[in-house]
């Protein structure tokens, strides 16, 4: 760790109080020149740091920068030593995680984030639409020491879902709920998109790698692209974005790993959009329409059509009439 970062995680795990330079210089064995320096490249960075003659350096309140340091002070003790990369812009924090994948030999839940993505990707090719300054963009690696089947895919999405509207309530009190499979949307308006894929070999039938993304909207930029306007949503917060960031990955950890399947299909259909609908979607480039009455144990959507059922493992779904209409 460069002297720079030192001195940024003793300020981030001390937000709370001023840290003279001695005693900064003295706990990090450098001298007061250097602890300046470190300072000073801080701030041009963008960082918010207060300092006071006889009381020190401290981390403004309303610095609201991603920082590893940041996020890792916040997180459940199962999670403190996992590799944390922070990007001020990328493309896409999923697109770089292949490239990683490819590049390196990564950790087990490598989490990559980021506060802008210039190329962000959605489902069946779709682009993922985000402002500078508004939005959190995160991508979880998960990559076992063993090979895992088919079958630990089948409620990525859903379990990422549900631990995104948890911590949603959590963090602001708002009430989220999900577009199957993959959309949060609050108040009508979709505030989070989930994109889930993995690096897999179809002939032993095993998973490699497997890596989420998640993108969500924390507050509403200056102006929307008209496209947007009906449709963008916000959870329009001050909470800072390392805390978010930390919540989110707490739950989705505690969502995978810990909680039962049972309670987390019982969670996503209590909080389903979709369920009990008509919905439009299409199969083999057929567009159909039919109600929405359940989520299997996979995660996919059955729907009834002309007094048949049909089960929707993947596509989109268009839901007809008022999203807030619960009936």
């Amino acid at each position: 760790m460069n002297t720079k970062d030192e001195v940024l995680k003793e300020l981030e795990e001390n937000r709370e109080k001023y840290i003279s330079g001695q005693d900064l210089a003295d706990k990090l064995s450098l001298s007061r020149t250097a602890i300046w320096k470190a300072i000073k490249s801080l701030k041009e960075e963008g960082f918010i740091i207060d300092s006071q003659t006889k009381k020190g350096y401290r981390l403004d309140a309303n610095c609201d920068k991603l920082t590893e340091f940041g996020v890792k002070k916040d997180l459940i003790p199962e999670l403190k030593d996992i590799d944390i990369r922070i990007y001020d812009e990328i493309d896409s924090t999923n697109t770089e995680a292949k490239r990683l994948l490819y590049s390196e030999n990564i950790r087990h839940f490598t989490l990559l984030a980021s506060d802008y993505q210039a190329a962000g990707r959605g489902r069946t090719g779709k682009s993922f639409k985000s402002y500078r300054g508004t939005g959190l963009y995160y991508s979880i690696i998960l990559r076992p020491k063993d090979n895992f089947d088919f079958s630990y895919f089948d409620l990525i999405t859903v379990r990422s879902a549900v631990s995104v509207v948890k911590a949603i309530k959590d963090l602001t009190e708002k009430d989220a709920a999900i577009k199957w499979v993959n959309d949060i949307y609050i108040d009508g308006k979709k505030v989070c998109g989930i994109l889930s894929e993995l690096d897999a070999d179809f002939e032993t039938k095993t998973v490699s790698s497997i890596i989420i993304g998640i993108g969500i909207n924390l507050k509403y930029p200056d102006h929307l692209d008209d496209d947007l306007k009906n449709i963008f949503g916000a959870l329009d917060t001050n909470i800072l974005k390392n805390q978010i960031l930390a919540k989110l990955v707490n739950e989705f950890y505690l969502n995978y790993y810990k909680a039962p399947t049972d309670e987390i299909l019982k969670y996503y259909k209590d909080h389903s959009l979709v369920l009990g609908k008509k919905v439009t979607y299409e199969i083999n480039g057929e567009k159909r329409e039919g109600l929405a009455l359940d989520v299997n144990d996979k995660g996919n959507l059955i729907v009834e059509r002309n007094g048949e059922k049909e089960i929707l493992s993947s596509g989109e779904v268009s839901i007809k009439g008022d999203f807030l209409n619960k009936n």
